[in-house]
């Protein structure tokens, strides 16, 4: 080959190179990625005021107020501050995982992020959750899928994407916005419990660490493996559900149903009446309040004490609930729940003489041998038969 043509091919060959390279470079500016950048454009999560989710049969709606957050579908009962900003960064940190090209949302669920003015800061739909298939031991026994992502779109965008958060709460569950305990009150501290159902009362006071029962007769005594769920009753108790205010106490069966009441050894005291069982379900209707009583001198520990019964009463005495049947349950026993027969004292004296008389083992006698039975004599061959007598 001549150095003429080698140079001919050398210059060729570096003209494909740079016609490769600016090929692959235009397409790139033409058709920029959007995977690993944010979905929800750039807003400013103070000025948020008020969030709607959810389609228009079921929307979730959230709004600042000057008492704080609530839950404006729910009545207005007070949302959780703390669950809020959790959520919103949710959305402040969606990255797009995946673009899905071709598929769209059916039915999504629009989220509305407005000021105080009701100006939209940002919005995004959410489409169908993407499921995890099982592997390994939970596949083999028969274990579902789980979701680990969600098809979405930002901004009035056509085009759909993966992002890694399933973004549960803007499904409309109100629970997942709220703090839905109602109740925690310290188990160790109290000191005295009364139920009354069906016009009858059990009174049980606790001195000293030791549970006694009210009006026990001398066959009777306390169960102890019971009483545990009483002093436990309003200790971690939530509920599953808000009542509608409109609804009265004698619609509920409140007025008619059982009272509970414990007492705590610095002077609070917490009531709750259960009522009916809630419509479509096992649960039961339940409301409460405080009291306090002060037990000692100390004025700025009663202060705290009054304050901490006004704030429960504020919030959880202003409305009726719908807890577990279980935890009623608790709440509404009967005497016979906690009594059970007495044991008659052991006669220690008596049970070592029992343990100390051994059992007689039975002799047998011995058979005494039989007598050997002589044998008959074989009749002599040479002697003479006896003479026969007529």
């Amino acid at each position: 080959m001549t150095n003429k043509k080698l140079i001919i091919l050398t210059a060729v060959a570096a003209v494909l190179v740079a016609l490769a390279y600016l090929s692959s470079s235009s397409r790139k500016m033409k058709a920029p990625s959007i995977v690993g950048k944010p979905v929800v454009k750039k807003f400013d999560i103070s000025a948020v005021a008020r969030i709607e989710a959810g389609p228009a049969a079921k929307k979730l709606v959230l709004a600042s107020t000057d008492a704080g957050w609530v839950i404006e579908s729910l009545y207005g009962y007070p949302a959780d501050i703390t669950k809020i900003r959790e959520n919103l960064l949710k959305l402040v940190d969606l990255k797009a995982g995946h673009v899905a090209s071709g598929k769209k949302l059916d039915d999504p669920i629009l989220i509305d992020l407005q000021n105080a003015d009701g100006k939209s800061l940002a919005t995004l739909r959410l489409g169908d959750k993407h499921m995890r298939q099982p592997t390994g031991e939970m596949a083999q026994f028969g274990g579902g899928g789980y979701p680990d992502g969600r098809y979405v779109a930002a901004d009035g965008s056509d085009t759909v994407v993966l992002v890694k958060d399933s973004l549960d709460a803007f499904d409309g569950d109100v629970k997942s916005w709220t703090d839905t305990r109602i109740a925690s009150v310290p188990s160790a501290d109290v000191t005295a419990a009364e139920m009354t159902r069906d016009g009858k009362t059990v009174k049980l006071a606790k001195k000293d660490g030791t549970w006694t029962l009210e009006g026990l007769g001398d066959k009777e005594e306390l169960d102890t493996s019971k009483t545990y769920s009483v002093e436990s009753a309003l200790s971690y108790l939530n509920f599953n559900a808000v009542v509608d205010p409109a609804l009265t106490d004698e619609q509920l069966g409140l007025t008619t149903g059982a009272v509970f009441t414990v007492a705590l050894k610095n002077g609070e005291r917490y009531t709750a009446k259960i009522g009916g069982v809630a419509e479509g379900g096992t649960d039961r209707y339940i409301r409460l309040n405080a009291a306090f009583t002060p037990v000692g001198t100390n004025e700025t520990e009663n202060a705290a004490l009054t304050k901490k019964v006004d704030d429960f009463n504020a919030k959880s005495g202003k409305w009726a609930y719908a807890i577990s049947s279980y935890n009623a349950e608790n709440m509404t026993k009967s005497r016979a729940d906690f009594v059970k027969p007495k044991e008659e004292p052991k006669d220690e004296a008596k049970d070592e003489a029992k343990d100390e008389e051994a059992p007689k083992a039975e002799v047998k006698k011995e058979e005494a041998p039989k007598k050997e039975e002589k044998p008959k004599a074989e009749p002599d061959a040479g002697a003479k038969p006896a003479p026969q007598v007529n």
